[in-house]
């Protein structure tokens, strides 16, 4: 009996130990850490820093590429210009050659500099790291935005919304904490009491993901709530739009390419086969250096006999048709800028131009933002005498990112997308000039961030002839479609359509295994463009160039029909 008792207790004691070791497990697995978060390390942002959140996302903490910022500086808040140009508002442009901010409205530059005061009483903006920080009030003048900013603990952060959809609010029903992550283990952020509210950001199982009233984000229970709506913020912003002007008809656009002085007397026989064009785009105006000096062959008669033709003349600024120009150092220069902006209302006003058409071309990424000052700031000006703004641009691909076509929607009466040169003298391999899927990508790419009543389509009036040698070697000629055509006829060209590119294409092999080929700018081929272009509602249409149309080509291109 004695044996067996001891047994007994041996085996009780086991199971004892057994139950005590699962509930300690079972308290381990199910029992809540009274950790806390570092909230330094979450937030990145230490001593006078400030961690941005935009649309209730972390802007700056570890899994981002880019790590923005803000600064804390005499009890406000300073956002990074770059994360305000990327993210909020890049209408603001640093001048930096008179450390000034400028901000173009329609009609007007407002003009901030570092020992300005806002009406907040502290500075527009601040130099920090050799960047400029833009006071978040000041930047809420020109946004539809609205923030909350917590500034009175280590860990500082401010909120930033520039969407205006529904949220979705609750209530705390008992005391709980907020996670770093949705999980009894994850380290507390923040500490909620009973009816505190809170901003449901999303749902899961058993957790949401919440943004408190002291400001933070974190994971709670979902049993922990109650009393959800819905509050839709109100925005009282009113943004100040530019009034375009409009032409009666959709613009039907030849460029005339002009380098010298041209006599209006040449014109009848130039607009022999363009009745059906209603603007012309001579290229009287050439930048002739980084100093802003243009050179003018502007011609006032020859703008009397177009508009005694009813044709509106849309003069053009080029910066390739002289020395090549740094446009870094050109339009980054705030007096350059206002030079060349001044030349050219003298010239509107002596030529009695209806408008300017700006042809900047292969502009280098770091001074994509200068040129677009540019722009906006010549609009002012133009848009203040009644003339029409247009501005030539490429198919908007990411190599082309630069050209700001969200500005230019904005501050341009008509945006042109070039839709030709898809296959260029340089190219590495021979094809189109303008297929008909280059044609619908500089559509849809730009549509985009232009309107459909703005976006005018740049059409070929010529082609080009390719050789590619055996060795592969590309070489090509270009000239008017009819010529070029007659050549290649000659030359023993067969042509049959190509339902790829929606062209007459033409192929012959020589005598040496060279092969010569041809896409054809013909009737055909333009119809099929023009069909895309009247399909989406467009603006309106141009050509390069004047001298190069075939008979019925304005004919076609004419979308008034």
């Amino acid at each position: 009996m004695k044996k067996k008792s001891i047994v007994s207790k041996v085996i009780w004691l086991i199971v004892l130990l057994f139950i005590g070791f699962g509930s300690f497990k079972a308290y381990q697995r199910y029992s809540f850490t009274k950790e806390r978060a570092n909230l330094a390390e979450y937030l990145g942002a230490t001593g006078d820093e400030i961690a941005i959140y935009l649309n209730d996302n972390l802007q700056n903490h570890y899994d981002t590429q880019i790590k923005y910022k803000g600064l804390k500086s005499n009890s406000a808040v300073y956002l990074p210009l770059s994360f305000v140009k990327a993210y909020i508002n890049n209408r603001f442009y640093f001048a930096q050659d008179i450390n000034k901010i400028l901000y173009c409205l329609p009609d007007e530059i407002k003009v901030s500099g570092d020992a300005d005061i806002h009406q907040i009483g502290n500075s527009p903006h601040v130099l920090f790291r050799d960047e400029p920080y833009l006071l978040i009030d000041y930047v809420k003048d020109y946004t539809n935005m609205r923030y909350d900013a917590y500034l009175d603990e280590e860990s500082k952060r401010v909120y930033i919304y520039t969407d205006w959809d529904k949220e979705t609010i609750a209530y705390i029903k008992s005391r709980e904490s907020a996670r770093l992550q949705g999980g009894n283990k994850s380290p507390i952020i923040t500490d909620l009491k009973k009816g505190e509210e809170v901003k449901i950001l999303e749902k899961m199982t058993k957790w949401i993901k919440v943004k408190t009233a002291d400001g933070y984000i974190g994971y709670i229970r979902k049993n922990r709530i109650n009393k959800e709506t819905e509050k839709i913020p109100v925005s009282n912003y009113v943004e100040r739009v530019r009034k375009n002007k409009k032409m009666a008809q959709k613009p039907c656009i030849g460029f005339h390419q002009v380098l010298s002085n041209y006599s209006s007397s040449k014109l009848p026989e130039l607009l022999k086969n363009a009745k059906d064009m209603n603007v012309i785009a001579p290229t009287w105006f050439v930048i002739k250096n980084n100093e802003g000096d243009i050179r003018s062959v502007a011609n006032d008669a020859y703008s009397q006999y177009c508009h005694a033709k009813k044709i509106s003349v849309w003069a053009t600024v080029n910066n390739f048709d002289l020395e090549d120009v740094n446009e870094k150092l050109l339009f980054s220069n705030t007096l350059i800028r206002r030079k060349m902006i001044d030349k050219i209302l003298r010239e509107v006003e002596v030529n009695n131009l209806d408008g300017i058409n700006l042809d900047i071309e292969q502009v280098s990424a770091d001074a994509g933002e200068d040129y677009t000052e540019f722009v906006r700031e010549l609009s002012i000006e133009l848009t203040k005498i009644g003339c029409i703004l247009s501005i030539d641009t490429y198919v908007p691909y990411n190599f082309n990112k630069q050209y700001n076509l969200k500005e230019y929607n904005d501050f341009c009466d008509y945006v042109i997308i070039m839709c030709y040169d898809e296959h260029y003298a340089g190219s590495k391999e021979a094809g189109s000039v303008s297929s008909i899927n280059y044609v619908r990508d500089g559509i849809n790419l730009s549509l985009v961030n232009v309107d459909k009543d703005k976006l005018i389509i740049g059409l070929p009036f010529y082609t080009r002839i390719w050789t590619t040698t055996t060795e592969g070697k590309v070489t090509s000629i270009a000239g008017a479609s009819k010529a070029l055509e007659n050549a290649a006829i000659a030359q023993g060209l067969k042509f049959t359509f190509d339902e790829t590119t929606c062209q007459n294409y033409g192929t012959k092999t020589t005598q040496e295994g060279h092969l010569v080929e041809c896409w054809m700018e013909d009737d055909l081929s333009l119809a099929y463009k023009i069909h895309e272009i009247k399909k989406m509602d467009l603006a309106g249409t141009a050509a390069w160039k004047l001298t190069q149309e075939r008979e019925n080509f304005f004919k076609i291109i004419n979308i008034n029909e």
